[in-house]
C-alpha cells in the first residue's frame, strides 16, 4: 500500500520559467536530489546508531520522491514523499527522511551565507550537487524554501560553494556554450580539439558518431575560419576556467556573421584602434549587447555586418532587397539609431530605439521583415 505527503515545493525563478513551464533537461536534477535525500537519510541513521556499520536492509525500500504538479508563480513544483508499507522499516525510519530534507535545505542556506555546509551534509555526499542545478543560468535559482524564513536558494554561486566545500572535489559541472575553431581531429583516438574564441584556450573532447560529420566539416574548413557552436556540460575549476568537457549535446556550424563571435572579436579592440583615434568598446557592455541581441533579434532574419564606431559603439549594417540599412548603437546610452534608405526612390525611414526595450526590438525586427517582403 502506498502513502504520499507533500514534501517539497521548490520554486524556479528566472526568465525561462516565466511561462510556468520547466525544460525537460532540468528534471534530471530532481532524480539526483532523490538520491542525495536518501543518502543523507542513511548518514543520519548511522549518526544516531553508531554501533551499526550499515543501515538495515530495506531502509529505503519503497521510498521515493515524485513530481505531482507544477503551479504558477514562476514555476513551483509539488514534490511528494511516497512510501510503501511493503518496506521493512518505513514507519520507524520516517523521521530520518524528514531530517534529511531539513539538512539539505540548511546546507543550501549555509552556502548562501558562506557558512560551513559540512555541519549538515558530509563531504562525501556534496558531489551530488554537481548533478543538481548544473543547467542553471546566471539569473536563475531553485528556491527550496519559498515563504519560509530559510534562505535555501540554489544558484550557480551557491552550488559552486557546496560542491567545492568537499576537499576531494576541485571542479564544478556547469552547462556551457562554446564558440571556436576545430584545428585538430584524431580519428585513431576519436578525439578532436576545440580552439575557443575567448582567450584561445584549447580543449580536447571525445568525438562521437552523431557529431562526426559536423566536426569533420569544421576541421576541413579550418583555414576558412569555419567556427562551431558547442553546447554541453563542462567542468570548471574554482577560478571559473573550463578544464574539460564532460559531455557534448549539440554541435553546429556557425554563420560567418554570427553576432556573439563578431562582438567577441571587436571586444579585443584597444583605444586608438583607428589610426590612433577611436574609443574601444567596453567589454562588459559588449557582453551585454551580445546577450540582448541573441535574446531579441528574430532568428529568421539575415544577420548584419557589425563594425565598431569611433565613440565606442557598434554599427549593424544590412543590404536587403534594394535597401541600405544601418543601426548605430550607443552602448553607454543603451539606445540605437535606425536608418533605412530605399535605393530605388531615395525614401528613408528613421527611428531611435531603446536596446533595453523588448517592444523596440520587435519594432526593429518588424521593419526588417517588412523590407524583406517588399518588392525591389
Amino acid at each position: 500500500m502506498l502513502s504520499s505527503e507533500e514534501f517539497l515545493t521548490p520554486r524556479l525563478t528566472g526568465k525561462r520559467f516565466e511561462d510556468h513551464a520547466i525544460p525537460l533537461e532540468l528534471l534530471e536534477d530532481f532524480a539526483a536530489l532523490e538520491e542525495l535525500f536518501i543518502e543523507v537519510a542513511k548518514w543520519l541513521y548511522l549518526e544516531d546508531n553508531q554501533e551499526r556499520k550499515r543501515v538495515p536492509r530495506g531502509f529505503s525500500d519503497g521510498v521515493s520522491l515524485k513530481l505531482s504538479t507544477i503551479d504558477e508563480g514562476s514555476a513551483i513544483l509539488k514534490i511528494l514523499l511516497v512510501t510503501s508499507s511493503y518496506g521493512i522499516f518505513p514507519n520507524e525510519n520516517h523521521s530520518f527522511f524528514e531530517k534529511a530534507k531539513e539538512n539539505i535545505l540548511y546546507s543550501i542556506e549555509a552556502a548562501e551565507k558562506s557558512e560551513d555546509v559540512t555541519k549538515y551534509i558530509p563531504e562525501n555526499l556534496l558531489g551530488y550537487f554537481n548533478r543538481i542545478g548544473k543547467r542553471l543560468k546566471d539569473d536563475e535559482a531553485i528556491d527550496f524554501s519559498p515563504g519560509s524564513n530559510l534562505q535555501a536558494r540554489l544558484t550557480k554561486a551557491t552550488r559552486k560553494k557546496l560542491v567545492l566545500a568537499s576537499s576531494k572535489i576541485t571542479e564544478v559541472t556547469i552547462e556551457t556554450t562554446l564558440r571556436g575553431l576545430i584545428p585538430e581531429v584524431d580519428k585513431n583516438k576519436l578525439t578532436f580539439t576545440i580552439l575557443i574564441d575567448n582567450g584561445g584556450q584549447k580543449i580536447i573532447a571525445d568525438l562521437h558518431e552523431q557529431h562526426a560529420n559536423t566536426v569533420l566539416e569544421a576541421f576541413n574548413n579550418y583555414e576558412q575560419n569555419c567556427r562551431v557552436l558547442i553546447t554541453g556540460l563542462g567542468k570548471f575549476n574554482k577560478y571559473d576556467k573550463l578544464v574539460t568537457l564532460e559531455s557534448i549535446e549539440h554541435i553546429s556550424i556557425l554563420d560567418p556573421l554570427d553576432i556573439p563571435t563578431r562582438l567577441q572579436e571587436l571586444s579585443n579592440l584597444t583605444d586608438g584602434w583607428l589610426n590612433g583615434e577611436g574609443s574601444a568598446p567596453k567589454k562588459d557592455l559588449m557582453k551585454w549587447l551580445s546577450e540582448v541581441f541573441e535574446d531579441n533579434y528574430e532568428s529568421s532574419l539575415p544577420l548584419p555586418y557589425l563594425y565598431p564606431t569611433v565613440n565606442g559603439g557598434i554599427q549593424a549594417e544590412w543590404t536587403v532587397n534594394g535597401h541600405e540599412i544601418s543601426f548605430n548603437m550607443d552602448l553607454n546610452a543603451k539606445s540605437g539609431f535606425y536608418q533605412s534608405l530605399n535605393l530605388s526612390n531615395d525614401e528613408t525611414d528613421e527611428a531611435t530605439l531603446s536596446l533595453t526595450n523588448v517592444q523596440d526590438w520587435q519594432t526593429l525586427n518588424q521593419k526588417l521583415i517588412t523590407i524583406l517582403k517588399s518588392e525591389q
